[in-house]
């Protein structure tokens, strides 16, 4: 017999959704106006009619996907189509007296992925006109909303129609990439034929190396790469649920900055976004001068080759690991190796104490962003009040608990200067806040939530590895992974309210009683267990 010395809490598991929870989740995720525009975009008014209508199709995959599937297939939907009563299949959509079959299925499904791969669009508020003698439609007046939709966008709305009205979220978001990997081999290595010439079963997939972690080493995998955005709180703030906020599917490891564009782009209301090496070492005209244009401020962590010192736009300044300090700052403050991975809590502060030595000597603004200018006046830290500096004798005033620059009297000294930095200058490499400082770290750790969304995704809530999806191509895949993103927002805007004694809001946005069932009590324990001496 054991018992614990480490710290025991207590986990409460809310009892599972019923049948007709997600029977009533799964038709207002089809009736949101993404969707209704997909099916809106497939719909024929000449021919045949469909054997089932393309929104009970849809709603019928959510359903599956509601029911933690060990994969998701279409003939998985078909299973779970036929289990549900006829009053579920009704409130799904279907007819009264439908037969459920394989291959009605596996078509609305293709008509879905073909009205997301071609993208709907926002119509039009005029009627459209054209020349009589060419056919040609007229320019759209001034002010037309109309506009095409990308595959990001249509993904991204997919994933958002989980998320009802009356939850609002962050204008932060944290961005990642986890790969997905194709049910298809590839016929060799390269980009898609072998030496026969025969094509790739999954045309659209690539090669891709993916990092090594615990559970397996560095390898090579033939599929896509799933970036996927989440909510984050402000630094210190209240926690949040861990949500997909959006999607955009990218073959093997390709056009990272785009992903994170397109759901940026989609999302219209951020203004701030945590990112990685992965993302960030892209070109700055690719990822940080987009960003800047659309008013997006960036925390992210930095590569080697974004660290170091450079020279400054002044004489007496420095870049030093993406930020402009005075070249005041000692040399032994200028080289710091950042915290491992591995260090304890009280290694890494000991270590982020040397980085926030630095602040007495950055730069900071003078006066707001110039637009039309591309740049922005900056002062120096004696200046600023952040230094005492004896070639600016009002700083030298100032308390003793500040410290004092080693500058000459009269010398090259840029601490009192003012500075023009233009948005150009180190582009790429610059942020906010000072890398590695305290202020820093608290930002940049929010990343850690979609690391945990990933791990939900991949091992510890579904199972969104090779195998999980078994359709080829990029509209496909993208189509399946949206809708399992979107079903466990539903689960997960679930189980963190009512963990903590707070209503549902999916309960609220369809008028649903309260739930009183109790729930499941779990004691999870952390630290080494010796032997109990009772």
């Amino acid at each position: 017999m054991t018992s614990s010395t480490g710290i025991s809490r207590i986990i409460y598991k809310p009892p599972p959704l019923t049948s007709a929870q997600k029977v009533r989740r799964a038709r207002a995720w089809a009736e949101s106006d993404v969707v209704s525009r997909l099916v809106t975009a497939r719909m024929h008014n000449v021919g045949r009619h469909r054997a089932y209508p393309l929104d009970a199709i849809a709603a019928g995959m959510f359903l599956h996907a509601l029911s933690s599937p060990t994969a998701f297939t279409l003939a998985g939907v078909t299973r779970t189509l036929l289990s549900a009563s006829p009053s579920d299949r009704f409130a799904l959509g279907f007819p009264p007296k439908t037969v459920i079959r394989y291959r009605p299925v596996l078509s609305g499904f293709h008509a879905l992925e073909d009205a997301l791969g071609v993208g709907f669009f926002v119509p039009h508020d005029h009627e459209l006109t054209a020349d009589p003698e060419t056919g040609e439609v007229d320019e759209c007046p001034e002010g037309c909303p109309f506009a095409p939709a990308s595959l990001d966008e249509v993904a991204t709305g997919l994933v958002q129609a989980s998320i009802p009205s009356t939850w609002t979220p962050p204008s932060v978001v944290a961005i990642d990439g986890t790969d997905v990997e194709s049910a298809y081999r590839a016929r060799t290595t390269n980009t898609g034929t072998d030496a026969d010439d025969r094509p790739a079963a999954d045309p659209d997939a690539r090669w891709a190396k993916r990092t090594g972690t615990d559970r397996r080493p560095s390898e090579l995998y033939f599929g896509y790469e799933a970036h996927i955005a989440t909510y984050a709180p402000e630094p210190a703030g209240e926690p949040l649920p861990q949500l997909a906020a959006g999607l955009a599917m990218r073959p093997g490891v390709r056009d990272r900055a785009g992903a994170a564009l397109g759901i940026l782009d989609a999302l219209r209301h951020v203004k701030e976004v945590l990112l990685d090496r992965g993302y960030t070492t892209s070109r700055a005209e690719n990822l940080a001068r987009p960003l800047r244009e659309r008013g997006i401020a960036v925390t992210m962590d930095l590569h080697s080759t974004q660290r170091g010192v450079r020279p400054g736009p002044i004489a007496g300044s420095l870049w030093i690991d993406g930020a402009l300090y005075s070249d005041a700052l000692p040399e032994p403050l200028r080289q710091l190796e950042p915290p491992k991975i591995g260090d304890t809590a009280t290694q890494k502060a000991r270590a982020r104490e040397l980085f926030d030595k630095r602040e007495a000597y950055r730069f900071t603004a003078l006066a707001r962003h110039r637009d039309e200018r591309g740049s922005q006046r900056w002062k120096g830290p004696a200046l600023a009040g952040h230094l005492r500096c004896p070639n600016t004798p009002a700083s030298m005033r100032l308390g003793r608990y500040l410290p004092t620059a080693r500058c000459l009297r009269g010398g090259n000294c840029a601490c009192g200067n003012t500075v023009t930095v233009r948005d150009t200058d180190l582009e790429r490499d610059r942020q906010p806040l000072a890398w590695q400082s305290t202020r820093w770290a608290l930002s940049f750790n929010r990343r850690s939530l979609i690391e945990g969304l990933n791990a939900q995704l991949r091992y510890q809530v579904r199972n969104v590895n090779r195998g999980y999806f078994r359709v080829p191509g990029l509209v496909a895949t993208t189509l399946l992974m949206a809708v399992t993103l979107a079903a466990h927002n539903i689960e997960r805007l679930r189980g963190w309210h009512l963990a903590r004694h707070q209503p549902d809001p999916w309960q609220v946005e369809l008028g649903e009683e309260p739930s009183t069932e109790p729930m499941d009590r779990h004691t999870w324990t952390k630290g080494r267990r010796r032997p109990y001496r009772g």
